[in-house]
């Protein structure tokens, strides 16, 4: 059923002329082109934003893939900071730990300090032999007198 067709049927029904009806007709035709034109306003925003939404997302996944970068850098900085500190720190300990004693220091944990000739260490047994070559009575021993 066509417009025309149907508004004349309405029209009988209401009691309207043909003159009327085609006024009638008219505003519904202009009403109707003006809501399809306000249908392709609507589409053309609708796409024009699905567009925009679509750079949105681009843009929001480049800054995503740029913060998820920017954060392994950081956890790696981290890390080689860390390293750097855990070496540093032990460094630290074997220099405190190989550092030069003063003599208070000795003498609290050592034994009195000898001479080396009286060291334990010093009868190797090499002396003896030394002593034996030697024959003239000079002594390889600062603390040996020589016979008179």
């Amino acid at each position: 059923m066509s417009m025309l067709t149907r508004a004349r049927s309405i029209g009988r029904h209401r009691g309207k002329t043909p003159a009327q009806l085609r006024t009638e007709l008219d505003k519904a035709t202009c009403q109707l082109i003006d809501q399809a034109t306000e249908i392709n306003g609507i589409k053309g925003q609708r796409n024009q934003l699905a567009a925009e939404l679509d750079e949105t997302r681009i843009d929001a996944q480049r800054a995503a893939e740029d913060d998820a970068r920017q954060i392994r850098d950081l956890r790696r900085q981290v890390a080689d900071l860390t390293r750097k500190l855990d070496v540093g720190v032990k460094a630290e300990h074997v220099i405190a730990k190989t550092q030069e004693l003063d003599t208070d220091e000795i003498l609290r944990h050592c034994v009195k300090p000898v001479p080396l000739h009286q060291s334990p260490m010093a009868d190797t047994g090499l002396l003896s032999s030394v002593v034996r070559i030697s024959g003239n009575g000079a002594s390889a021993n600062p603390g040996h007198r020589p016979a008179a």
